[in-house]
């Protein structure tokens, strides 16, 4: 039996697990996700020490590594990553030297859809968008059965101009991710009140607390926006949500639904589901992307 560890890097966690080649997790740990780190060595040096904390269960063959942004997946390069502060960075060459490990490099968002398109809510679909929201929004394209990245820069829903006027990190104004994703959330949130809780406590507030409704009916009515313009333009058979904000289930699920049933005409409506890996898909995904890594090269 072989393990590989695999390493999901977010804007604000890295969740790592061991996991064996027939996707069992073994073991999870996370860190908090580097801050000010542009030339990525203080997170290369924690993964591999993530990585040694993992060896301590089971020898680890490989490794699978996401991280977030526009990426060169090909030559392992993170072209930006905003929320990260990387910048044409080697970021899978700086980790395979600190592992001294085989290093299988991906989409954060795409190695969760590659989860969701072979083993969770997407399998059996030949069109569907699986989107992660958390710290930022962006999703996997899955075209004819196959998820397509157009050279790394595919997915980046998150900076889809959904006509607002806040600020996003990627310069401009008017970005999805500035007011949907889960970061968005909270800042909207402490705008209101003056207190900055985590969008996961906003979640469970909304029962009870007009703030939180509000910011979250404001974050569901953008979001609407840009998922209108993908089922006219990509006529995705399904929709499926990961990542943090997945958590809220039907009261994601349901307002989007009511928007859009109302909001299309022609256009097919598709099917609104939860990821079946939840939170973990993108972790499923990078160890799905290190087993084949080793299964490619014992051929």
């Amino acid at each position: 039996m072989k393990y590989v560890a695999a390493i999901d890097v977010g804007g604000t966690a890295i969740k790592a697990a061991l996991v064996s080649q027939t996707l069992e997790v073994v073991i999870t740990t996370s860190a908090p996700t580097p801050k000010d780190d542009p030339t990525g060595r203080t997170t290369a040096q924690l993964l591999s020490t993530i990585v040694k904390e993992l060896e301590q269960t089971q020898h680890v063959s490989a490794v699978g590594l996401a991280v977030p942004g526009s990426l060169d997946e090909v030559r392992g390069i993170s072209r930006w990553a905003g929320n990260l502060g990387w910048k044409d960075l080697p970021i899978k060459e700086l980790v395979a030297k600190e592992v001294n490990l085989p290093v299988a490099f991906g989409h954060d968002v795409r190695t969760g859809g590659v989860a969701e398109l072979r083993a969770g809510a997407a399998k059996g679909f030949q069109q569907s968008i699986f989107i992660a929201m958390g710290t930022g929004i962006s999703a996997a394209l899955i075209i004819d059965g196959k998820i397509r990245s157009s050279d790394g820069y595919a997915g980046e829903i998150g900076h889809l101009n959904v006509g607002h006027d806040i600020p996003c990190v990627c310069g401009l104004s008017g970005c999805l991710e500035s007011i949907s994703s889960a970061a968005a959330i909270s800042r909207e949130y402490e705008k209101r009140t003056g207190y900055r809780i985590a969008a996961k406590e906003i979640l469970t507030r909304i029962r009870s607390d007009d703030h939180a409704w509000q910011v979250w009916e404001q974050a569901i009515a953008y979001l609407a926006v840009a998922l209108e313009d993908l089922i006219t333009i990509l006529a995705p058979e399904a929709i499926i949500f990961g990542g943090g904000l997945s958590q809220a289930g039907t009261i994601l699920i349901d307002p989007l639904r009511a928007i859009l049933e109302e909001r299309l005409t022609f256009q097919r409506m598709p099917q609104l589901l939860i990821a079946d890996f939840g939170m973990n898909a993108g972790t499923i995904g990078c160890a799905i992307l290190a087993l084949d890594l080793l299964a490619s090269e014992s051929l």
